[in-house]
C-alpha cells in the first residue's frame, strides 16, 4: 500500500470519513464477535446441535483470517471504497440472514459472509486512513481504527449480552445493519483509491485455496473431533488433509523463494 494513486478531486479526511470507518470495523469487531457470548440463548431458539453452533461461532473469524490479505491485494487493485462498501453489504446480507436463521443453514452462511465482510473492510479502511490523513490528523485516525477494532472486541460481551437480554440475540445483528447502513450513509462521497504498484502483483489463488481448505479442515477436526471420535477414519482424514495441504503451502514457498 506504499504507492497510492488517490482522485484528482481534492480531498482531506474529516470526522465524518471517520466515524463511517469506525462504524464499519465495529460491525465486525462489536456485533459479529459477540455470538461468542450468547451461545446458550441461540441454541435454544434454534435447532442446531451444539456442535454446529460452535463451528458457526468460529467460522467468521476463520473465514476473515483466510481472506483478509487477499481482500487488501484486491482493495489496492481495484479501489479501497469499492471493497469497503463491498464489505458492509456482505455484513448487512450476513446480519440478515442470522435475524431470519430458523436451522444450520442460513446461520452457518450468515456467519461465513460476516467474516468476508470482515476481510473486507479491515484493510481497505486502514488504507483509506493512510491515503485521506496527514501528520497527527493520521494519527488520530489510526487510534480511532483501533478504539474500533480492539475496543469494539472487549465490549462485545457486554453489548452483545445486554440487547440478547434485554431484547433478544437476533436483535444484536438488527442493531448491526443499522450500524452498517449509517457506516454507508457515512462514507458518501470519499473519492475512489488504489496503488499505483497493485498491478504487478498477482494473487497466489493455489495457495489461498489450499490455505482455506487447510484452516476449514482444522476447524472441522477441532470442532467435531469429540463426536465423531478423535482417532475415527473421519477425524484422522481430516489431518491428513490437513498435512497435505501444509506441504503444499511449504513447497509452493520453496519454489517461490527459489524462483526470486
Amino acid at each position: 500500500m506504499s504507492t497510492v494513486t488517490i482522485s484528482d478531486t481534492p480531498f482531506v479526511g474529516n470526522d465524518r470519513l471517520l466515524v463511517g470507518i469506525v462504524l464499519s470495523v465495529l460491525t465486525f469487531w462489536l456485533f459479529a464477535q459477540s455470538v461468542i457470548n450468547v451461545v446458550p440463548a441461540m441454541k435454544s431458539s434454534l435447532d442446531i446441535s451444539l456442535e454446529t453452533l460452535t463451528l458457526a461461532v468460529s467460522l467468521s473469524a476463520l473465514f476473515s483470517g483466510c481472506f483478509v490479505v487477499a481482500s487488501g491485494g484486491l482493495a489496492d487493485k481495484f479501489g479501497r471504497m469499492r471493497m469497503t462498501t463491498l464489505g458492509l453489504g456482505l455484513s448487512i446480507v450476513g446480519s440478515a440472514m442470522l435475524v431470519v436463521a430458523q436451522g444450520p443453514g442460513l446461520f452457518l452462511a450468515g456467519r461465513v459472509l460476516q467474516g468476508l465482510s470482515a476481510a473486507c473492510i479491515m484493510p481497505a479502511t486502514l488504507a483509506l486512513i493512510k491515503t485521506w490523513y496527514e501528520g497527527r490528523a493520521r494519527q488520530r485516525a489510526v487510534s480511532f481504527w483501533v478504539i474500533g477494532s480492539w475496543g469494539g472486541s472487549g465490549l462485545c460481551s457486554f453489548v452483545g449480552g445486554a440487547i440478547a437480554t434485554g431484547l433478544g440475540w437476533r436483535w444484536i445483528f438488527v442493531f448491526s445493519i443499522a450500524v452498517a447502513l449509517l457506516a454507508l450513509f457515512l462514507l458518501r462521497g470519499t473519492p475512489e483509491s488504489r496503488s499505483a504498484s497493485a498491478s504487478q502483483h498477482k494473487l497466489d489463488v493455489g495457495g489461498l485455496l489450499s490455505l482455506i481448505v487447510a484452516l476449514v479442515l482444522v476447524n472441522l477436526f477441532i470442532s467435531k473431533g469429540h463426536g465423531w471420535g478423535w482417532s475415527s477414519p473421519l477425524s484422522l482424514t481430516m489431518l491428513a488433509g490437513r498435512w497435505r495441504r501444509g506441504r503444499y503451502l511449504s513447497a509452493t514457498a520453496c519454489a517461490k523463494a527459489r524462483r526470486r
